[in-house]
């Protein structure tokens, strides 16, 4: 008898281990009966009292059975859903109006500065729950400083995870770092992580030889990697090592039909509709496909399908996508620039556009089967490229990867758990449990049954703390 009851409360403590670790006088927040959905995967749980002291979460109670704690602010959260902070993986926050020049008759690409960019970003971002951003490149004293300022306490903005200069063979000022060999290669990524990077991020014309070479060095450095590739297949470069995949295009001709190849091809070295295109030639069930989903499993290769970008690409004719209420908050010089210079569909005739939204769907599967397959997919936007507004283009997000198939509340979990495992701090946010940072979203109906609800924001919390909204 006396082994069962020692059983039965260590059982007990473990459940709320928090609970008697922090004294409740320390408790400064009590969200009261609400329903949580925890960002596991589990369903969701209520009635409960979530209590924060000092920005972390430290129990979570069946409501009105803890003792009433005069000196914490109350929320009533009747009625409510709370889940953690969304986490924004695909979220450049530095960028600014594109500019195309001709340099001795070749096209070249300019980034332009543009201080009101990050300001509003920040803002919108935590206004529509995204508390936690992965950078994936911007320019490498500019976003190491900002993430170190909002950790300071000095700038209110997301918890900030980035990478520097995007490493790429092709010039495009203020945004890429280029490279003449190998040797120069491995230089970058070893200043880029003595600058204090999280991660590098690796671009469209690395080969496999030097994608290799990228792995390798920034393994050495002890950063991780993430690539948007083409000239490198996903499948090799799952096996070279490549930590995380970004862009729901694979894009490589390897990965299509070997006698469909030729024809594709023409369009690489045409406009923008290549991309599309290679969703009329894949053959999801093919040999080829089949191998590059292995080899993501495998390798535990991360894939961030930003299907929003993709989505405001094919539908850049479309009124609701190109003059959405949420682009008012998007500064003057940004707008202008997507309306008059820079977008992702120029010279797109009405035909091209058609054939874009009809490849829409193949796209959308095959984020489905990444995911089925076990490969642990994240949720990002490319937020500040054409049309897509930092913070609402998640949620649409979050929208396209159920209309692609997956439950909702596996898709709460790709927006939350997914990204602090990918970060390597699920230890430290992520999910509502007890210990955990008490990033924090309620909601006014349950995102469980209906995606969409996760527009619906009553409050945001970042630990702890209420975000003015």
């Amino acid at each position: 008898m006396i082994r069962r009851l020692t059983s039965l409360c260590l059982g007990l403590l473990l459940l709320v281990p928090s609970a008697f670790a922090v004294p409740q006088a320390s408790v400064d927040l009590v969200i009261e009966n609400v329903t949580v959905i925890d960002g596991t995967g589990a369903a969701p749980r209520g009635p409960l009292d979530v209590l924060v002291a000092d920005g972390k979460i430290v129990a979570l109670e069946d409501t009105g059975t803890g003792e009433t704690l005069a000196s914490a602010r109350r929320v009533d959260g009747t009625g409510r859903f709370l889940i953690p902070g969304l986490i924004d993986m695909h979220a450049h926050v530095s960028l600014g109006p594109v500019r195309m020049e001709m340099n001795d008759g070749v096209p070249a690409m300019r980034l332009e500065p543009e201080p009101a960019v990050p300001v509003t970003s920040f803002d919108l971002l935590l206004e529509h729950g995204v508390t936690t951003i992965r950078d994936p490149g911007g320019a490498t004293e500019q976003v190491v400083a900002l993430r170190d300022a909002q950790r300071r306490g000095d700038l209110q903005a997301p918890d900030m995870y980035v990478a520097g200069n995007v490493i790429d063979r092709t010039a495009f000022e203020g945004l890429t770092e280029t490279f003449a060999d190998e040797t120069e290669l491995r230089g970058i990524i070893r200043a880029q992580a003595a600058a204090g990077v999280d991660f590098v991020k690796l671009y469209v014309t690395l080969t496999p030889d030097l994608m290799a070479a990228a792995v390798d060095e920034a393994h050495r450095a002890g950063v991780k990697t993430v690539a948007h590739t083409l000239m490198t297949s996903w499948t090799d470069a799952a096996e070279l090592g490549l930590d995380a995949i970004v862009h729901i295009l694979p894009g490589s001709p390897e990965l299509l039909p070997e006698a469909q190849r030729p024809a594709y091809m023409q369009y690489m070295v045409g406009g923008t509709q290549f991309m599309f295109t290679w969703f009329e030639y894949v053959d999801l069930d093919g040999p080829e496909i089949t191998q590059m989903v292995e080899a993501l499993v495998a390798n535990d290769v991360t894939a961030d399908p930003t299907l929003v970008m993709w989505e405001t690409m094919v539908r850049g004719d479309d009124p609701e996508v190109v003059e959405s209420p949420w682009l008012s908050r998007v500064p003057s010089s940004m707008l202008e620039n997507w309306q008059t210079t820079f977008n992702m569909n120029p010279g797109w005739s009405a035909a091209d556009f058609e054939r874009g939204r009809a490849a829409l769907p193949v796209a959308l599967e095959l984020a489905k089967r990444l995911h089925e397959a076990g490969v642990v997919l994240t949720a990002g936007t490319d937020a500040n490229n054409p049309w897509v507004v930092p913070g609402a283009s998640l949620h649409r997000e979050l929208e396209l990867l159920v209309e692609a198939g997956i439950p909702e509340l596996e898709v709460l979990r790709i927006a939350t758990h997914n990204g602090a495992q990918v970060l390597g701090e699920l230890d430290q946010f992520g999910t509502v449990e007890p210990g955990k940072r008490a990033d924090l979203v309620l909601l006014e109906a349950d995102p469980s049954a209906d995606i969409r609800a996760t527009r619906r924001i009553a409050q945001v919390y970042q630990a702890g703390k209420p975000i003015s909204r």
